[in-house]
C-alpha cells in the first residue's frame, strides 16, 4: 500500500488539474504563435517549457511518495560497563583488576555477537555515556569515575536511539559491574520499568572471605546535616577492623582538617561495625568539613577507605514566636503586621482572643494549627520566645504557667507587656509565670500610668543590644534624645521595682524616683523582660508618615533576638542571604537553595525577582530562579539536580525594585574524596535484585558465558514506514533555471521575440 501528499493538504488530483491547465495553455500558446516554424522546432521550444512547468508545479505542491515495508533486523544488545574507581581493585587470585575482567569479557562477547546483535556500549560511573567507536575507545577507557550511579546507567539504556532518532528496543541490557552503587536515586526504583531485562554481572568477591586480609575501615559516618552553634552536635563514626582483633587504633575527628577529639578504639573479632561517638559544640558558623579517620595499620593493603567525611551546616538557632494577646488592641495589630508578619528571620503564630477563651490564630508555620492556648511540652518546645500581651492571669491555668516557666529556663525567652489585663493587673503576681518576671508586678490595684511619655534609658540600655543602632531616638538621664520626631508612648502599666538580678534598661521618671518600663533578667538557660509601655504602634506608624527612621522594627527584632540568645542587630536595609539544605549532597540527590530578601526597609520582600548562578564543576555556568514559599515574607527557593561530582559555587541575586543585591557566594560538594573506597565488597545482593526485578538473571563473571547462550538471536521482523519525496529543491531549480537558459537560446537562434 502506498500514498502520495501534497504539502498543506492538497489532493493529488488538484496537482494534477493545475499541471494539465497550465500545460495546455502553454501548447496552445506555442501553436497559435509559432506554428508557422517548422514543427520539430516549435515543438522542442513546447517541450523546454513543458518542463519548467512541471518542475515548478512539484516545487509548489511538494508531492511525498510513503509507503510500508517489512523487514529483518538483528535484535538490539545493551552492554553497560562499569568505569567507577572501585572497579579498579584487584581482589582476583590472578592479580587481574575487576575492570580488566569486565574489560576483557566485553571484548570476547562483542567478537562473538557482533553477527547476531546489534551492539552498544555504555560506559558508566556517576554518569553513563555510549561509546559511538568500540574498537577505538574501550582499550583506552579507566576505572577513574569519582561516584558510581547504576540507576544513571539504566535510565541511558533505556534512552538509546539509532542513527535515525528511532528508540531502540534491547533484547536484553546486560550490566556488568561491582555493584557498588553509591548515588541517592535506587536503581530498584528503574528496574521494573527497564524496556528489556537486565542480566548482571558481578565483577569481584568479598574481601573479607580472604583468611589472609588485613584492613580498617570506616563503614558509616552518621553525621548531622545541620548543627546548631554553640549547641552539642554528635558526630558517630562506624568503624570495622578485618582481620585485625586485639589491635587498638586512634580514631580522630577533624573540623576543616583540624583535629578537635581523638579516641581510643580495641578491635573485636565480632563480624560487624563498632561504634565510636564525639560529642562537641560547634564554634563557628558556616559549612564545615568533619572528617573521621583512623591511621593506617601496617598490615593493609587498601588505605583509602580509612577515612570518611561529611559537610554540615553550623547554624544559629531558629527563632520561633508564640504572641498571645486577650484583645484586638493596635499593638497587636503593629506586631503581627509590621514585625513578625515581615521579619523573614521569623516564624511565628500570634493568638487574639476575640470572646472568652476563643482564640483567633494568626501563623506563618504550615504545619502549625493552635486554636487555642498551648497546654503541653512538646508544643512549647516548638517556640523559643513567648510574648505575652494584655491576657489576665486567669486564662492559664497553673500547669500550663508551670510548662512556660519550665520551658524558659531550659533555654527559651519570655516578654510580658504592658495593658489593662497584664502584669499587677492581670493578677500575675505570685503565678509560676509573675515568679520570673525581672520587676515585681504588685497586684491588679497598682494601676496606670495615663501621661504620655517616652522612656527614658539608663545607661545599661544605651548601650544593650536590645538598643544597638537606636539608642539615639531615647532621651537618658544625661539629656534629650538625639533624634527628634519619636512620638510618646500613651502611658504604662505600673510595676513596683526591679528584683535583684534584673537590669532595669528603660525608666518612667517620676517625682519620687523612677518605674521600670523595661528590665530584663537571665532565668536558667534562659531569659525574662517586662515591657510596660502602651503601644509602640505610634513609633512605627508616625515616622512613616512624615518619612522619617523608625525605630519600631528594630526594637522589636533585637528584643526576640535577644530573649533568643541571639543577640545581633537587625538588618534595616535592603539585602539577601543565602544558604542551602546541606554542604554535602550525594550524586543525583536534590540541591535546593534558599534566600532570604529584605526591602529598603529591612522588610521581608514578597515581589523579589531572584535567581543563582549555579557554576558547575566544569565550569559552564547555569542561572536559576528562585520563587516565593510559604512563611515568612521574603523566604525563596529552588531545586537543582547536579550532573556530575565535584564543587558547585552558587551566587545569588535578587532584584527588589530598582534595588540588586547579590549575597556571599555559597560552595557545596557533591561526592567526597575516596567514596569509590567506602564499600569494596561485591554487591552480589543488589546486582540480583536489579536482574529480578526487571526480568532478568544474575551471573558471576566466572560462570557469565551462560548468558550469552541464553540470549535469543532471531531475527526481528520491523514494519518501516518509508517516505520519498518527489522533489528536490536545488536539483529542480538548477534544472530549472537551465531549461529556460536553453528556451531562450533557441528562440534567439531562430530570430524569434
Amino acid at each position: 500500500m502506498f500514498d502520495i501528499t501534497l504539502a498543506q493538504g492538497y489532493s493529488f488530483l488538484t496537482m494534477l488539474a493545475v499541471a494539465a491547465a497550465a500545460v495546455g495553455l502553454a501548447g496552445f500558446f506555442y501553436w497559435r504563435t509559432y506554428g508557422l516554424l517548422r514543427r520539430d522546432r516549435w515543438q522542442g521550444l513546447l517541450l523546454l517549457r513543458v518542463i519548467a512547468i512541471l518542475i515548478v508545479v512539484l516545487l509548489l505542491f511538494r508531492p511525498v511518495f510513503s509507503y510500508y515495508k517489512d523487514v529483518e533486523e538483528p535484535p538490539a544488545l545493551v552492554v553497560l560497563l562499569d568505569t567507577s574507581e572501585s572497579m579498579s581493585i584487584a581482589d582476583d587470585a590472578t592479580g587481574v583488576t575487576r575492570f580488566n575482567q569486565a574489560r576483557q569479557q566485553v571484548e570476547k562477547w562483542w567478537e562473538e555477537l557482533e553477527g547476531d546483535f546489534a551492539l552498544h556500549l555504555v560506559e558508566f560511573s556517576e554518569r553513563g555515556r555510549e561509546i559511538e567507536n568500540v574498537a577505538a575507545e574501550l582499550p583506552g577507557l579507566r576505572p577513574e569515575g569519582k561516584a558510581t550511579s547504576l540507576s544513571r546507567a539504566t535510565v541511558v539504556a533505556a534512552k538509546l536511539s539509532d542513527a535515525d532518532n528511532q528508540r531502540i528496543e534491547p533484547e536484553a541490557v546486560i550490566l556488568l559491574s561491582d555493584g557498588n552503587h553509591n548515588s541517592a536515586r535506587s536503581p530498584l526504583e528503574l528496574a521494573m520499568r527497564m524496556p528489556a531485562p537486565v542480566y548482571t554481572v558481578g565483577v569481584g568477591a568479598s574481601l573479607k572471605s580472604d583468611v589472609s586480609y588485613r584492613d580498617v575501615q570506616l563503614t558509616g559516618l552518621d553525621c548531622p546535616e545541620r548543627m546548631l552553634l554553640d549547641n552539642v552536635a554528635r558526630i558517630t563514626a562506624s568503624v570495622e577492623g578485618v582481620g585485625l582483633a586485639g589491635h587498638v587504633v586512634q580514631v580522630v575527628l577533624e573540623e576543616d582538617d583540624q583535629v578537635i577529639q581523638q579516641q581510643e578504639l580495641a578491635l573485636d573479632q565480632i563480624e560487624g561495625s563498632q561504634q565510636v561517638t564525639f560529642e562537641f559544640r560547634p564554634e563557628k558558623e558556616g559549612r564545615h568539613t568533619y572528617k573521621v579517620r583512623v591511621p593506617p595499620a601496617s598490615e593493609e593493603k587498601i588505605e583509602e577507605n580509612n577515612e570518611r567525611s561529611a559537610v554540615a551546616m553550623v547554624v544559629e538557632s531558629g527563632m520561633r514566636v508564640l504572641y498571645v494577646e486577650g484583645t484586638i488592641r493596635a499593638e497587636y495589630g503593629a506586631l503581627v503586621q509590621r514585625f513578625l508578619n515581615l521579619d523573614p528571620d521569623l516564624e511565628f503564630c500570634a493568638l487574639v482572643q476575640t470572646r472568652p477563651n476563643v482564640f483567633l490564630t494568626r501563623t506563618n508555620i504550615p504545619e502549625l494549627a493552635l486554636d487555642g492556648l498551648p497546654s503541653d511540652a512538646e508544643t512549647l518546645e516548638k517556640f523559643n520566645v513567648f510574648i505575652i500581651g494584655d491576657l489576665d492571669a486567669s486564662y492559664f491555668r497553673g500547669p500550663q504557667q508551670e510548662l512556660i516557666a519550665e520551658r524558659v529556663r531550659n533555654g527559651a525567652g519570655l516578654v510580658m507587656l504592658g495593658g489593662y489585663h497584664a502584669l499587677g493587673p492581670g493578677g500575675y503576681e505570685g503565678t509560676p509565670i509573675g515568679e520570673i518576671l525581672p520587676v515585681r508586678l504588685g497586684g491588679r490595684d497598682v494601676g496606670q500610668v495615663t501621661e504620655p511619655f517616652l522612656p527614658t534609658l539608663t545607661p545599661d540600655g544605651a548601650q544593650h543590644p536590645i538598643f544597638a543602632n537606636i539608642a539615639g531616638f531615647f532621651p537618658t538621664r544625661q539629656g534629650p534624645a538625639r533624634v527628634e520626631g519619636l512620638p510618646p508612648l500613651d502611658g504604662c502599666t505600673r510595676v513596683l521595682e526591679a528584683k535583684p538580678g534584673a537590669t532595669v534598661l528603660a525608666e518612667f521618671p517620676e517625682a519620687d524616683g523612677a518605674m521600670p518600663v523595661l528590665a530584663v533578667q537571665p532565668l536558667g538557660e534562659g531569659r525574662t523582660a517586662v515591657f510596660s509601655g502602651d503601644t509602640t504602634r505610634k513609633w512605627q506608624q508616625g515616622p512613616r508618615a512624615l518619612d522619617r527612621e523608625s525605630p519600631f522594627l528594630r526594637f522589636w527584632g533585637q528584643m526576640v533576638r535577644w530573649l533568643a540568645g541571639q543577640d545581633e542587630a537587625v538588618e534595616t536595609g535592603a539585602s539577601v542571604a543565602a544558604t542551602t539544605d546541606k554542604g554535602y549532597y550525594d550524586p543525583e540527590e536534590p540541591v535546593r537553595i534558599s534566600a532570604i530578601v529584605r526591602d529598603a526597609q529591612g522588610e521581608g520582600a514578597r515581589d523579589a525577582d531572584v535567581t543563582a548562578k549555579v557554576t558547575l564543576p566544569s565550569g559552564k555556568v547555569e542561572e536559576i530562579t528562585l520563587l516565593p514559599v510559604p512563611g515568612p515574607a521574603g523566604h525563596y527557593s529552588a531545586e537543582f539536580e547536579e550532573t556530575t561530582a565535584g564543587e558547585y559555587r552558587i551566587v545569588v541575586e535578587s532584584r527588589v525594585g530598582e534595588l540588586t543585591r547579590t549575597a556571599e557566594p555559597i560552595v557545596v560538594e557533591v561526592g567526597r574524596p575516596n567514596m569509590e573506597f567506602e564499600k569494596l565488597d561485591l554487591d552480589e545482593k543488589l546486582l540480583a535484585r536489579i536482574a529480578t526485578d526487571s526480568g532478568g538473571r544474575y551471573f558471576h563473571i566466572t560462570t557469565a558465558e551462560q548468558l550469552i547462550k541464553q540470549l535469543d538471536r532471531a531475527q526481528r521482523k520491523k514494519r518501516v514506514f518509508i517516505e520519498r519525496r518527489l522533489y528536490r529543491p536545488p536539483l529542480f531549480w538548477t534544472i530549472f533555471v537551465v531549461v529556460l537558459t536553453m528556451e531562450w537560446a533557441l528562440r534567439r537562434k531562430y530570430q524569434l521575440r
